[in-house]
């Protein structure tokens, strides 16, 4: 691994303004590419879409066809400083606020063209250069959906786009939405040499809304960060049978594939730039559980509270508190190593899949898989 260097294409080192750029086309030109034929009609509607003219819209299709089918495949071939750039002059960027506070977030609903004409007329009368129309287009695309939709729509149109009820909105599709979270395991592991005492691990798990199955899940001594996130991504993405082969687990673990979204909490590991543009590199979106709501995460906190109660019967476990852990001394009982211990999880998670489970009405989660939009997601992967 270390002596393959992989390319980085511009995920990380792209400036803000063109990688934004990027992921606007992308969620344009991506289902655009998947016909066969994109006719003139789309292609219109598309480069109104993006700002850009139809002959664009045609090439960035080859792009994408040409690339991996990934956002870095469409970004700007110059910096941001020239067309399709996001730097404005602050006097230019005061208009803009204005124009779209004023005009765009209102009952009356006035279109692009519009506000655009409106902040051309007000640049020129303030003497400046206005701003292109995409450069307007990117600045609503970031205005918060639900305000926006409050403010042009009213409050019965933004139910849709809230969680009712005090949870997140129902969902049917695999992988449709996914929630991750990490947790100290409740047992100390020993080293693969001497056999002494290690610590405790962390557990990074990923568990479908839809399914309650568990897709993802990582085993680390490495405390919680992007990486571990990327590395549970990854377990989530792949076909689990080459990897339950190295760890000699004669079990079935048929879920995998991309998620189409994330639902995770405020944590650092959670906002870092390498998590968000990466999951934005592949089309995957990330939502957060409103601060100090944690029932709004109770799928994938209920899990690793199941998780958890099994680990209690290991040797070595330090149980949930030191109330109940009393005398007994987790270091000296401490057996397993990493790689054992992950054996033994992957071995319990795949027996979980085949139990009824109760947020299921009693079916297994394995169980619910045939009748999920399997084809859908596996058009995503």
């Amino acid at each position: 691994m270390a002596d393959s260097a992989l390319p980085e294409r511009g995920v990380l080192t792209a400036d803000e303004a063109r990688w934004q750029v990027a992921v606007a086309r992308a969620k344009v030109i991506g289902p655009l590419a998947q016909s066969d034929r994109v006719s003139v009609e789309a292609a219109d509607q598309a480069a109104d879409q993006l700002g850009v003219t139809q002959r664009q819209v045609y090439g960035l299709v080859r792009r994408w066809r040409a690339g991996e089918g990934v956002a870095s495949d469409l970004l700007l071939r110059h910096s941001s400083s020239g067309r399709g750039g996001a730097r404005l002059p602050d006097e230019v960027e005061q208009i803009i606020r204005k124009v779209l506070r004023a005009r765009y977030l209102t009952r009356q609903k006035r279109s692009v063209t519009v506000i655009c004409r409106e902040i051309t007329r007000e640049c020129r009368i303030a003497g400046l250069k206005p701003p292109s129309r995409s450069a307007v287009t990117r600045r609503i695309r970031r205005l918060d959906p639900v305000k926006a939709t409050a403010s042009r729509q009213g409050t019965d149109a933004t139910r849709a786009r809230r969680a009712a009820g005090g949870a997140t909105p129902v969902v049917e599709g695999l992988l449709e939405r996914v929630q991750i979270d990490h947790t100290p395991a409740d047992v100390i592991v020993v080293d693969d040499f001497h056999r002494l005492p290690i610590g405790r691990p962390y557990v990074a798990a990923a568990i479908d809304e839809a399914t309650r199955c568990v897709p993802g899940l990582v085993i680390t001594l490495e405390a919680p960060s992007a990486t571990s996130v990327g590395l549970c991504l990854a377990h989530m993405a792949i076909d689990k049978r080459p990897w339950l082969e190295r760890l000699k687990v004669d079990a079935v673990w048929p879920m995998s594939g991309k998620p189409v979204q994330l639902y995770v909490d405020n944590a650092a590991e959670f906002k870092s730039e390498a998590l968000r543009r990466g999951c934005e590199q592949h089309g995957i979106g990330v939502d957060y559980r409103p601060p100090g709501q944690p029932h709004f995460g109770g799928v994938i906190e209920r899990l690793i509270g199941t998780m958890m109660t099994m680990v209690h019967e290991l040797p070595g476990t330090t149980f949930s508190n030191t109330e109940d852990r009393g005398s007994y001394d987790s270091d000296a009982k401490a057996v397993l190593t990493l790689g054992e211990l992950q054996r033994w999880m992957a071995l319990e998670v795949a027996c979980y899949h085949g139990r009824p489970h109760e947020g299921l009405g009693g079916r297994t989660p394995a169980g619910c898989g045939p009748s999920a939009p399997l084809p859908r997601v596996l058009r995503r992967r």
